[in-house]
């Protein structure tokens, strides 16, 4: 049986981050698939998660750490 790794990334206002972030994860990990758990950011995250195409799930509410790594497991 085939294991795959996915990793949870939980993220509130981290436009400045985000994309060096992803492409390091991608980078020395391309074996490991991710999302990113946009948890209600206030600034332009979502623009940039969209604008790259990475993978993520918006979050209508800030939920915190606990909600946003829930909601990557529930994914």
């Amino acid at each position: 049986m085939d294991k795959r790794v996915i990793v949870i990334v939980p993220a509130y206002n981290e436009e400045d981050n985000i994309v060096r972030f992803i492409t390091e994860l991608k980078q020395q990990c391309p074996e490991f698939d991710y999302v990113v758990i946009n948890d209600c950011s206030k600034d332009h995250t979502k623009d940039i998660l969209i604008s790259n195409g990475f993978n993520y799930i918006d979050l209508p509410v800030n939920l915190g750490i606990g909600g946003g790594v829930q909601t990557g497991y529930l994914y």
